[in-house]
């Protein structure tokens, strides 16, 4: 099964999108839709196999105490596919220990390509409250400089009204969540493990940040490039929060450690890529050990989703 089955669908989650997402400086926060985000959870909780899960719940409870307390939190988590916000917010919406009110708070940094590629993973992307960017990576891969020169001035007043919102919402108690690598992993491309050069400044203005590795895919990359041929299929998901981090130590800690006539934007970037990785490694062999001690190891005779 792939994402353009779901085409026929896109009437049901568009009908219940009543917002403004334009995508210009005075809209850069945009309010999702609840009933889309149940019927996105119920996906996912087709989807994630028996033993899928959050390790390390009691980081991310401290966390929304914390960011309730006025301190400025944030979750920079690992990103392999279109439904790994989806699953990070239902994972903790249906925890005992965490719930709704938690998954709530959550305020992902979402570029503007979810919402310019394919509709029907604009209204997924739009279902959750978000603060849309121009992502750096989108401005690296122009090559003309006349159309270079006219993307620049657009994105730096949409990314100025991004960041003066993100400060607003994250002082109002929300928990603010990126993705490093600004883009999906694509295992035949290595640069897309490589972490986009904002996130040092995120280190630099938060107090509290929570690393989170993601073991398991839900919706692979398609080789094609087109998100329609993505994938769907069933996996176990481990979700793994570190534990809470300051942004100040951590950076005046790799400072300390940084080699000479290292640029320390890059150096904490490369670091933070690092902290993501060593948690992926650490939890994959545990992963698929489980995964594969699965007593139902195939998924019902009538599901058409293939399980990875």
């Amino acid at each position: 099964m792939r994402v353009s089955d779901f085409i026929p669908e896109l009437p049901l989650y568009e009908s219940n999108l009543k917002g403004n997402y334009a995508f210009i400086p005075e809209n850069v926060y945009q309010i999702g839709n609840r009933a889309n985000r149940k019927r996105i959870g119920e996906l996912v909780d087709i989807l994630a196999l028996p033993g899928s899960r959050i390790d390390n719940v009691e980081a991310l409870i401290e966390l929304r105490s914390r960011s309730l307390a006025g301190e400025s939190c944030i979750i920079m988590a690992e990103h392999y596919s279109n439904l790994d916000f989806p699953v990070l917010f239902r994972f903790i919406e249906n925890h005992e220990r965490l719930g709704t009110e938690i998954a709530e708070s959550l305020l992902p940094i979402r570029g503007m390509k979810l919402s310019e590629t394919l509709p029907i993973v604009a209204v997924f992307s739009r279902s959750y409250d978000t603060i849309v960017i121009y992502p750096s990576r989108t401005l690296d891969s122009i090559t003309d400089p006349g159309e270079l020169a006219e993307v620049r001035k657009r994105s730096v007043r949409i990314n100025h009204a991004a960041m003066r919102e993100m400060i607003v919402r994250k002082r109002r108690g929300r928990i603010i969540v990126v993705f490093p690598s600004g883009t999906r992993y694509r295992p035949w491309d290595p640069n897309t493990k490589k972490g986009v050069r904002e996130i040092a400044s995120y280190i630099r203005t938060f107090d509290n940040i929570v690393f989170v590795g993601i073991n398991g895919n839900l919706l692979p990359v398609s080789k094609t490039g087109d998100m329609s041929q993505d994938e769907i299929r069933r996996d176990v998901i481990i979700l793994t929060c570190s534990d809470i981090v300051n942004g100040r130590r951590y950076r005046a800690k790799m400072k300390a450690l940084m080699p000479e006539k290292e640029n320390l934007k890059s150096y904490l970037v490369n670091q933070v890529m690092m902290e993501l990785e060593k948690i992926h490694s650490s939890v994959e062999p545990k992963r698929l050990k489980e995964k594969g001690l699965r007593i139902d190891r195939k998924p019902p005779e009538s599901s058409i989703l293939r399980e990875g």
